[in-house]
Order: C-alpha cells, then sequence, then structure tokens
C-alpha cells in the first residue's frame, strides 16, 4: 500500500468539499429528525433517533457512492490513474491504496452518524447504538469498495452509479425476497428460481441484517452480533477487491 497515494485521495475528498457537504447533510438530517420527533405525542427521543437513524444510513452511502464513482471515472478520463502506474507503484499496491483511503472515508462518515445518533439519544445510548454504529461502518466500508469495482468495470460514472445503488437496494431487500420464496407463494415456489435467488443471496452481503433501526430502541436481538458484522464485511470486501484486481490487471492502458 502506497500512503502518498492514500493522502491524495483523501486530499482530493476534502478539495472537492465531500466532508462539508457530508457535514451539511449529516446536520440536516439531524436537525429534521429533531423537528418531526418534536411532533411526537410520546417517546418523542426514540421516534427521533429512530427516523435519524434510517436517513442518516442511506445519506451516508449516498454521498460516497457518488464521490467514490466520478472521482474514478474522472482519474481514468484525466490519465490520472495512468500517470500513478507509471511511477514504481505497482497494480496491486495502487488498487489497495484506492481502497484503503475511501474505506478511512466510509469509517469517519460510520462515526460521523454514530455522533448525531449519539447527540440525538445520549440518554439511550448502549449496545444497541454500538451495534448499530459497528454494522454503519461496515455497511458504508462495502459500498465503497462495491462503488471502486463498478467505477473500473464500467465507463460511465452514471452508469456506474446506478449499478451500485441498484446492488445496495437488492442488498437491502435480499432478507425480504428469500422470506417471500420460502413462504410457499404461489408463482415464488419454481425451483429455478429458487435456485437463481439463492445464488444470488450467496454472492451479496446480507445489508437487511444490518443498521437495523429496532436496535436504537429495544437494544440487540437475537441472532445478530460483532462477529457477524465483522466476519460479513471482512468476506465480501475481499471479494470485491479481487474482482477489482482482476479487472485493473486485465486492463490495457
Amino acid at each position: 500500500m502506497s500512503w502518498p497515494i492514500v493522502t491524495y485521495v483523501l486530499t482530493a475528498a476534502v478539495r472537492d468539499k465531500l466532508v462539508i457537504s457530508l457535514m451539511l447533510l449529516l446536520v440536516l438530517g439531524t436537525s429534521l429528525s429533531v423537528f418531526l420527533g418534536s411532533a411526537a405525542i410520546s417517546e418523542q427521543d426514540q421516534f427521533a433517533v429512530v427516523f435519524a437513524g434510517g436517513g442518516l444510513r442511506f445519506t451516508g452511502v449516498l454521498g460516497l457512492v457518488l464521490f467514490v464513482v466520478f472521482m474514478m471515472r474522472r482519474s481514468f478520463e484525466t490519465k490520472d490513474v495512468e500517470f500513478l502506474l507509471s511511477r514504481p507503484v505497482g497494480r496491486i499496491e495502487f488498487l489497495f491504496s484506492y481502497a484503503a483511503a475511501f474505506s478511512v472515508l466510509a469509517i469517519a462518515m460510520g462515526i460521523a452518524q454514530g455522533l448525531c445518533i449519539y447527540i440525538l439519544g445520549s440518554h439511550l445510548f448502549g449496545a444497541g447504538h454500538m451495534l448499530w454504529i459497528t454494522s454503519i461502518i461496515v455497511e458504508n466500508i462495502i459500498m465503497v469498495n462495491v462503488a471502486l469495482f463498478f467505477s473500473m468495470f464500467l465507463t460511465s460514472a452514471a452508469t456506474a452509479a446506478m449499478a451500485t445503488f441498484a446492488f445496495y437496494i437488492l442488498a437491502r431487500m435480499m432478507g425480504q425476497i428469500l422470506g417471500i420464496l420460502d413462504s410457499g407463494v404461489a408463482g415464488a415456489d419454481l425451483p429455478i428460481l429458487k435456485m437463481a435467488v439463492q445464488m444470488i443471496s450467496s454472492l451479496t452481503p446480507r445489508l437487511d441484517l444490518m443498521g437495523q433501526t429496532s436496535w436504537l430502541v429495544y437494544g440487540i436481538g437475537e441472532g445478530v452480533n460483532f462477529g457477524y458484522m465483522f466476519i460479513q464485511g471482512g468476506i465480501f470486501t475481499i471479494l470485491v477487491l479481487l474482482a477489482c484486481l482482476l479487472d485493473l490487471v486485465r486492463r490495457e492502458f
């Protein structure tokens, strides 16, 4: 991993006003949650925290994905990638440096989201909040690396962004899709359909099990823990980076 490249990417994030833009979105989202929570008849703090949890989660993924996609496509179009690879930097080192820099941004974003939740309900803060923050950080890391893959594989920034968001929606809905198949509803009991969905589910992370707003009110539920978050995030991030590396090694500049 090349620290100058990591610094270069982080500097680009500051130069493109990414940090300021995301912070403003977090402040606006938190303020809106407080406003809507004040309209609740009872449990105003819980309502504000839950509403903020869902809104800030999507805001973080949206901002990070758009930055990664458009920065990578701009780097290819302006020949920055070719220039960096012409230096004594290998393709593996180049890829992991970019992935590390984007992951640092993802972690910082997750911590900022967690801080907003803490400010909204510090008296409610507990193990459920810590699991929520951890899962959001893992989800952010997964999505920036997925955005890195699509931005390298697809030549259009808009197409890469849409593909990344389609992947995010699929990963968020995978639990509901599997539940429908297991329910035996007419039209959903086709063996081929079940096999196809099960194959897809094995290649997508279960983001529906992450960032559950119920943790912010009722604490940690059954079946999900910190270990599951780290294992899922680590395995899928490695798979995505290997796919990126395969594409980069075979690419001719």
